[in-house]
């Protein structure tokens, strides 16, 4: 499906937690900033054994009544948060019967990106409950997933946005939506490219091999985007560790973080492995992660 990116909606995955009102207030932000609709989605994920369509028994159709009113009233207060801070934007709330994987993955086929709060919980823990939906919708969502465990670091000067850079085609999607965020709020632009250190006695001489190349591959991938936004500053770096590590601590006064979804190294295969729920899980800002177009993956195998 193609997205009008110009009506597009931003939605948020809406839940009645503090995690859940911060990813409502990033979302809002965001979509005033475009100018874009806001989408508010609440999937009503009934418990085992209760039959939300027929419920002859008056007992549960008194908690079914009290469990749809839960979501409504998540829904209205989120509006009423979005609409407070940004009055006269549009923002429509939406009741959906579902997990909230499948429900959210449907609403991404037409919108601008997917923003989804994450509560504080280790990996470990986030992974075997509901709330660890961030890992299954970025492996296949076709928009960028937002996920917001803490706000923007606003008052950083200057304001920066971090996004990883591995010389790939995968990576450029990301770097783009970088720019373009950078653009919009007049933050500087850090990429940064992370070589892992290699073992041996020939260490030290492929690390400044590994480091040259690293610069190499951070310049080829930002010439052409440093043309077309001229007056967005640009920072490289080049650093040596876990990309996990390297990425959280680089973006740790930053407005977002911005990773791919593939690539090569630390970012190899759909943001499943351990760089992708390291960033999940610890980013110290949010994190936007941006997919590859399917067309750019078919043609980067062959």
């Amino acid at each position: 499906m193609t997205t009008n990116q110009e009506t597009a909606p931003i939605v948020v995955g809406v839940e009645h937690t503090d995690a859940g009102r911060l990813a409502v207030v990033w979302a809002a932000d965001e979509a005033a900033r475009r100018g874009l609709p806001l989408r508010l989605v609440h999937a009503l994920d009934w418990p085992p054994g209760i039959d939300h369509d027929t419920a002859p028994n008056p007992h549960r159709q008194t908690w079914s009544d009290r469990f749809r009113s839960a979501g409504l009233r998540a829904l209205d207060e989120a509006r009423e948060l979005a609409t407070s801070r940004h009055p006269g934007l549009a923002a429509e709330t939406v009741l959906a019967h579902g997990a909230p994987v499948p429900v959210l993955r449907e609403h991404t086929r037409d919108a601008a990106m997917l923003v989804l709060g994450s509560r504080r919980l280790s990996a470990a823990t986030e992974l075997l409950t509901t709330g660890g939906i961030a890992v299954p919708l970025t492996a296949h969502a076709t928009c960028p997933v937002v996920v917001v465990r803490v706000p923007e670091h606003t008052t950083a000067d200057p304001a920066t946005i971090v996004v990883g850079v591995d010389g790939s085609a995968h990576s450029e999607p990301a770097v783009a939506y970088a720019f373009d965020e950078a653009a919009r709020r007049g933050a500087t632009i850090v990429a940064v490219a992370v070589r892992q250190p290699s073992g041996g006695l020939l260490a030290g001489l492929q690390m400044g091999e590994e480091m040259q190349e690293g610069r190499l591959r951070l310049a080829e991938t930002l010439a052409g985007w440093t043309e077309k936004y001229p007056n967005v500053p640009v920072r490289r770096e080049v650093a040596v560790g876990h990309p996990v590590k390297v990425l959280r601590d680089a973006a740790e006064h930053a407005l977002c973080l911005v990773v791919g979804t593939r690539g090569r190294g630390g970012f190899t295969g759909l943001l499943l492995g351990s760089v992708g729920h390291g960033l999940i899980h610890h980013a110290r800002c949010p994190l936007v992660i941006v997919p590859t177009p399917h067309g750019e993956e078919a043609a980067d195998r062959h």
